[in-house]
């Protein structure tokens, strides 16, 4: 071997490192095929999702209104306690129309065509306030028997809320004990079988729930949901509507005034505002005040009057019950611990009593009784957070659901006289 041929020997490459180099001849009429059924595919796949999605949104409130979906969460806003300020030109916010006035706000006599006037706006209140207004009847005989509106033992009630699958209606509780079933008659006269969906045996207030298949398409032109006000804003000489049955008999209403909006009654486990008129009733009336707006002030329950004064109406004021409202109304039950207090006053305080929600009464066989509570004793503090008043207690329990367990501490007082500190674990129920 010469010199040359092995310097050339020693340069060579292998063959296979310059494999990248051979021509791959493709088949280009294939790769376009393929490229077009795949794009043929996406396509076909685009225009099967339009319809599907269609097909479902056209559905869905078929398949709801068949099988039944879950009902809508109520919500029951609460209220401000201070009164807002009102637009410089004293109309309404909402609606921009001028509210009626009472003969007390002109602070003039009144001739008689503008009495005429006011009387006609209120009754104009009284019609559209009217549609919301339902009357809840027991029935106790057999199915087709008995199914009249306008019994003796029947009481009115409002329609509060439509979760999507029911009426709601708020009332008290049917007087009928042994009713086999429940009427509600709307506006208009038409009736609807009704069922219980909560009640809270503390203030008697129950909410009703009617099937919205059950309702005709004629009577739901004729009803409407009542507007729920702020009765935190009510003063004495106000001029009040009351509707329902507050003299006995069903679909009725009268006008007056707001005798007295400083009063309150203490209950289990909280204080309510009273809203007291100057209008005559029956002692057993219910219904609902309205302002000259048309909204819901206060339900009326005669049995918070006292037996001298059981010819006047009067009701619960609406705000301090909201929140009630909408617990029913979802068909949860109101927090109980069964305690009836009061604020400690200045002239206890000066007595050396601490400053919480002083214990008058504990209610027998209620959750503040099993957790040792006692008459006398001194609330001061619940899971934490300090107690003054009633109302901060009742906002703290209202936070609670049935068998949620809630440390309260408080004060009690010793054989000496002298206030030593003691501690309850408390389980949260419901008053039936």
């Amino acid at each position: 071997m010469d010199k040359k041929e092995g310097l050339n020997e020693e340069h060579r490459e292998p063959e296979e490192e310059y494999s990248f180099l051979q021509e791959v001849i493709k088949d280009e009429t294939g790769g376009r095929k393929l490229r077009s059924g795949i794009l043929h595919m996406i396509a076909l796949g685009f225009v099967f999702g339009i319809v599907a999605c269609f097909s479902f949104s056209v559905s869905k409130t078929w398949i709801e209104e068949k099988l039944g979906g879950d009902p809508k969460q109520v919500m029951i806003p609460g209220d401000d306690k201070e009164p807002e300020e009102n637009p410089e030109d004293g109309a309404d916010e909402d609606t921009g129309e001028e509210p009626v006035k009472s003969v007390q706000e002109e602070n003039t006599v009144p001739d008689s065509e503008s009495y005429r006037q006011m009387l006609q706006s209120l009754r104009d209140v009284a019609r559209v306030s009217g549609k919301s207004v339902v009357e809840i009847t027991g029935l106790t005989g057999a199915e087709g028997e008995n199914w009249e509106p306008g019994a003796k033992d029947s009481i009115s009630g409002i329609i509060v809320a439509d979760n999507g699958q029911e009426l709601l209606i708020l009332g008290k509780r049917c007087p009928v004990k042994d009713a086999k079933s429940i009427l509600v008659t709307f506006a208009g006269g038409d009736g609807c079988e009704a069922s219980i969906k909560a009640y809270d045996a503390n203030l008697g207030l129950a909410v009703y729930a009617v099937p919205r298949e059950a309702i005709s398409d004629d009577t739901w032109t004729k009803i409407d949901k009542a507007v729920l006000g702020n009765s935190n804003l009510v003063n004495t000489g106000d001029t009040i509507i009351v509707l329902g049955k507050p003299f006995g008999y069903a679909n009725a209403y009268n006008y007056g005034l707001v005798s007295s909006d400083i009063t309150s009654m203490n209950l289990s486990d909280g204080q309510y505002g009273l809203i007291y008129t100057d209008i005559s009733g029956s002692g057993s009336g219910s219904g609902v005040i309205v302002n000259v707006r048309g909204e819901v002030i206060g339900i009326i329950d005669q049995t918070v009057l006292e037996e001298d004064s059981r010819n006047l109406i009067a009701g619960y004021s609406i705000s301090d019950i909201k929140e009630i409202i909408g617990l029913l109304s979802n068909g949860g039950s109101v927090p109980y611990i069964g305690i009836y207090g009061v604020d400690v006053s200045e002239d206890m305080k000066e007595q050396g009593l601490p400053k919480g929600v002083y214990v008058k009464e504990v209610e027998v066989d209620s959750p503040a009784m099993a957790a040792g509570i006692q008459n006398g004793d001194i609330i001061t503090s619940a899971d934490g957070a300090e107690i003054t008043d009633i109302m901060g207690y009742h906002n703290i329990l209202m936070g609670k659901g049935q068998g949620a367990r809630v440390l309260l501490k408080g004060s009690r007082q010793g054989t000496g006289g002298e206030y030593v500190d003691i501690d309850f674990t408390v389980t949260v129920g419901a008053k039936k």
